[in-house]
């Protein structure tokens, strides 16, 4: 706990934004928080420059090799240490406020330390040359060893990063969510808002950690003894079950898929949680927790076995039937997506709402969610991932999911704040980086689809081909919007002011 607030205050700049304030006595779910929340904005600046390197090795005919060692550089950042690590932290301090836990330990210790020292790993063995998608499709890696593009040790740093990262995503992360809602003894001068799992607020997150769990041990399995096997600690023919690229595609997408319906799952209680905080006649209820708890157990079931439509471009490896069960059980996601809309739109339209920029964030964040779920949705599709998969309507779609995310918990961080740092954000402030974030992202969410919907590759590193550099510099227009919006929040919490009457003040927490 300790180290965690002597880190922060010894980063130049980004400490300034997340000094633990010590004055509560609730450093012990603050610190760690903390750490994560401004180690994901440190990772979030890298991902914003390298974004604006990908248009400009178009524009000005760069060498290819710098656009695809920036484009996984970039997806990687915002995926993993930026939105995931954004989510940890947030999700933590909202833990262990409604269950009165401390976050302490070597367990949020060595969360921290795997996650960001995994991305770190990664990072260099992309610029040593490995450069790969988020959507690892094995063996190629290997192949990249054959053909002489990457050397072997660099594809062994690689993926030591990204197993680093995985485990802190499966099992770290998820084991101290559940230990601390079922383990451990209540402490009530740290509860600041007490939930039951009956709340939505607290089953999202609940049903979000051990879908992670669950859905990931597939993967750690398969991906501890391949590590294994590059390390020599097992020979490479008793790895080669894992290798078989059925096996490890599998494994990889029943956690990747589920990796973002978990995401989505803690997002979604985070806001049902949040905007009961902010309706304008005090209620502080949803307009039915029965009905957001049949959504999100609803999301859950239909989502677990969506990943399979991610196979229906490796149609007819894969038995038809799976293939349009995929596509069934996506549509049918849209259901529990159905369900949260019509809980929030009643929530709001019965009590009204105080349009704090914080809520709005969310509220605004959930919108592209949906936008997000109907491009999914679109894609699951038979017929029409022939002709979207490989386009930018995925990558699209792949974006856009992760700002949405991103942009909601933000929007949650914003009601955190003065929480952790006993400062207040300005409210004039917080309303414009919400406008520009908005308008960047629906705009480059819209500009990527548009570009896969007319035939324009991802990860294709010649954009004047038939016409799609107008794609692409709608991408740079609206990225160079969302960009601002950041700055305008990491502006915010620069100039974020201490809170007069703080000192033994609480400011519940969803």
């Amino acid at each position: 706990m300790a180290i965690a607030a002597t880190l922060i205050e010894r980063t130049p700049l980004f400490g300034r934004m997340f000094t633990v304030d010590k004055s509560t006595g609730l450093e012990e779910i603050n610190a760690w928080p903390a750490l994560m929340i401004m180690a994901s904005f440190v990772w979030l600046a890298v991902a914003g420059l390298l974004g604006l390197v990908m248009p400009a090795t178009q524009l000005f005919d760069l060498d290819s090799g710098l656009f695809y060692t920036t484009l996984t550089l970039h997806g990687a950042a915002l995926a993993f240490p930026f939105t995931f690590q954004l989510m940890i932290g947030v999700g933590l301090h909202r833990a262990g406020g409604c269950v009165g836990k401390p976050i302490t330990g070597w367990l949020p210790a060595l969360t921290f330390i795997a996650l960001n020292l995994g991305a770190a790993l990664l990072t260099v063995a992309v610029l040593l040359g490995f450069k790969i998608s988020l959507v690892a499709m094995f063996p190629l890696p290997l192949v990249g060893v054959k053909m002489g593009i990457w050397s072997m040790g660099t594809l062994i740093l690689g993926f030591t990063g990204i197993y680093f990262v995985l485990a802190s995503m499966i099992l770290l992360y998820p084991i101290m969510i559940l230990r601390m809602l079922f383990f451990g003894d209540k402490r009530p001068e740290l509860v600041l808002s007490a939930r039951s799992l009956n709340d939505p607020g607290m089953l999202g997150m609940t049903l979000s950690a051990l879908t992670l769990l669950i859905a990931g041990m597939p993967l750690v399995a398969v991906g501890t003894t391949l590590l294994a096997a590059l390390y020599g600690v097992i020979p490479m023919s008793l790895a080669a079950w894992a290798a078989e690229p059925v096996v490890f595609q599998y494994a990889f997408f029943i956690f990747a898929h589920n990796l973002m319906e978990a995401m989505a799952l803690m997002v979604m209680s985070a806001m049902y949680a949040t905007l009961p905080l902010y309706l304008a006649d005090g209620t502080r209820k949803l307009f039915s927790n029965k009905i957001a708890n049949a959504a999100l157990w609803i999301l859950l079931l239909t989502s677990i076995t969506s990943f399979l439509h991610h196979f229906i471009t490796l149609y007819p490896n894969q038995p038809a039937t799976l293939s349009y069960w995929g596509n069934i059980m996506s549509w049918g996601t849209g259901i529990g997506a159905a369900l949260s809309i019509f809980t929030v739109l009643a929530t709001i339209w019965q009590h009204g709402l105080i349009a704090s920029p914080g809520i709005v964030a969310v509220l605004a964040g959930f919108v592209l969610y949906i936008l997000d779920g109907a491009s999914a949705v679109v894609t699951s599709n038979i017929a029409w991932a022939y002709q979207l998969h490989g386009t930018m309507w995925q990558s699209g779609h792949t974006m856009t999911v992760l700002v949405a995310m991103s942009m909601m918990w933000l929007g949650v961080l914003y009601h955190h704040y003065p929480v952790i740092t006993g400062r207040r954000l300005d409210d004039r402030l917080g309303a414009w980086s919400v406008r520009l974030f908005v308008i960047g992202a629906i705009g480059a969410a819209l500009s990527m689809l548009a570009g896969g919907a007319d035939g324009m590759p991802r990860r294709f590193a010649d954009w004047n081909q038939e016409g799609w550099m107008l794609w692409g510099n709608l991408i740079l227009f609206f990225g160079l919007i969302l960009g601002a919006s950041l700055v305008v929040y990491a502006v915010n919490l620069l100039k974020s002011r201490e809170i007069g009457e703080a000192t033994g003040a609480r400011v519940a927490p969803a």
